[in-house]
This record gives C-alpha cells, structure tokens and sequence, in this order.
C-alpha cells in the first residue's frame, strides 16, 4: 500500500495484491492494526502528508501535498489532518 498511495485502491485491489480473500484481508487488519484496511490507508497518506509538509524539499502548498497523497477532496484531507495531528496542514507547513 505505501508505495500505491497516490492510487485509487480498493479492498478488492488490495486483497487481490496480498493474495487473498476481501474478508481475510479485512480480519486481518482488524485483527493486527484495529482498524480496516481503508482506515489504514488514509492513515498511511495522512502521515506521508505530515512528512511531506514539514520536508524542506517537499512540495510547497498544502493542494500540492494532497495531490501528492492520493486525496481527492481538500477538505477532507485538511480535516482529517487536523483530526490525527492537531494542527492544520497549513500550520505544518509554516512551521517548517
């Protein structure tokens, strides 16, 4: 999943890539990280995100870093940012 983060993944994407069931995949996840496998993927974007904005060398606007992520919609990027970190990514970014 890290490196299709811009993807536009499905379950069935997924499973398929693991080589398994939709529903072993979705145990599994729920039995290992406690949450499902698209809960986990927009927390592995989120983070890339924050990594991303508090890069010096990573994209200057926070539209750049969403694309960059696999986001489709900004506002919803921006509120599950500021949901996992506190902070807006506009203030991450300043902050760098």
């Amino acid at each position: 999943m890290t490196g299709h983060l811009v993807e536009e993944l499905s379950v069935k994407n997924i499973a398929a890539a693991a080589g398994v069931s939709i529903r072993t995949l979705q145990n599994s996840f729920a039995d290992h990280y406690f949450m499902s496998p698209k809960q986990m993927l927009t927390t592995m974007r989120l983070d890339k995100a924050r990594e991303l904005l508090k890069s010096r060398k990573g994209p200057t606007s926070v539209g750049d870093v969403c694309e960059a992520v696999g986001f489709g919609h900004a506002s919803r990027f921006s509120r599950g940012y500021a949901e996992r970190f506190g902070e807006t990514p506009s203030e991450t970014l300043r902050s760098r």
